[in-house]
């Protein structure tokens, strides 16, 4: 055997053991189950627009938020949002199917949750004028047009990342560092880009964290 074929072996029997964790190992109800959560899950997601208006209930600004300054960079992690979903949970669907379920469960509940604050007590954010000509204050301006101010508290980019940190912890911890970074990231970014309060990034944490542990519990992902 060559050098390189030596070098494939170990690679392939990785990913092969990988992979029998998966969905292509799954039988029965727990493969229709693990089906059935990618349509709800996207179609949860689609609930978010109809509810995105006003008139809002509370207005959450503290001093501390008007004392945080506008950092465009910030625009980047906050638009990564979905690809960062999209590509950890078909990470976990097909290397990890329990964690997977338990992720998307647990976003489901939290989404319905948040809806719940939306609907009965909407909020609202004040977002400043953004006059730079930076290709990241560009970023800023189009994230206002294509969101109004409203569904604000809980923050669902700060609870959203922060299960996918959750679970990328459960997966495999070599990974959950830097995921818990990116997480960071995107969580200071809900209100340097001014698309959040404080508050509204407190609730989102609480929330994720919460609903993540009784998740993880009842489907035995932890």
């Amino acid at each position: 055997m060559n050098q390189r074929a030596e070098a494939a072996a170990p690679s392939s029997t990785w990913l092969h053991t990988q992979l029998r964790g998966g969905i292509l190992a799954e039988r029965g109800q727990g493969l229709i189950v693990t089906l059935l959560l990618i349509p709800a899950i996207l179609a949860t997601n689609l609930i978010y627009e109809s509810l995105n208006h006003g008139p809002n209930r509370i207005f959450l600004e503290t001093p501390l938020d008007r004392a945080l300054p506008v950092v465009p960079i910030f625009a980047i992690p906050y638009v990564s949002l979905i690809p960062y979903i999209g590509v950890s949970l078909i990470v976990f669907l097909f290397c990890r199917v329990r964690v997977y379920r338990s992720a998307a469960l647990t976003m489901i509940i939290v989404w319905f949750i948040s809806y719940a604050f939306y609907f009965f007590l909407q909020s609202y954010i004040a977002r400043p004028a953004i006059t730079g000509m930076d290709p990241f204050s560009g970023i800023i301006r189009t994230i206002y047009a294509s969101d109004r101010p409203y569904n604000d508290f809980p923050s669902l980019h700060t609870s959203l990342s922060t299960i996918i940190a959750i679970h990328w912890w459960r997966f495999d911890r070599r990974i959950g560092i830097p995921a818990a970074i990116w997480t960071a990231l995107i969580v200071a970014s809900t209100v340097l880009v001014k698309q959040h309060y404080v508050a509204d990034l407190a609730g989102g944490l609480a929330l994720a964290a919460v609903t993540s542990v009784f998740v993880m519990r009842a489907t035995r992902a932890a």
